[in-house]
This record gives C-alpha cells, structure tokens and sequence, in this order.
C-alpha cells in the first residue's frame, strides 16, 4: 500500500504556517499554535481565515 506523505511551510499576510498531512493525521500549526485539520477542505478553510 501507498503512503503519501505532505510536509512543507508557507507564509500567508506575515503568519507562518507549517503543514503535515500524513500517516493518518494532518496538523497545521500557525505562529506555534497547532490546529487539527481533518482534511484539505479544512486547512483551505483555515487558510482563507488568515487571507
């Protein structure tokens, strides 16, 4: 079985965001501060909140 595995960060207005998705999980963290992100619908959702 295939695992795909998604790690990376990015800068949205000034706010760094690092990204894992993988291995059953998928965090987001925000200036240090961790969100649980079920899926990639959610971490747009959580992305367009920063925009």
């Amino acid at each position: 079985m295939n695992h795909i595995t998604m790690h990376g960060t990015l800068t949205v207005n000034g706010r760094t965001v690092i990204v894992h998705i993988g291995d059953s999980e998928a965090t987001a963290t925000v200036d240090g501060t961790p969100f649980n992100v079920c899926n990639v619908w959610q971490l747009y959702q959580l992305l367009r909140l920063l925009v």
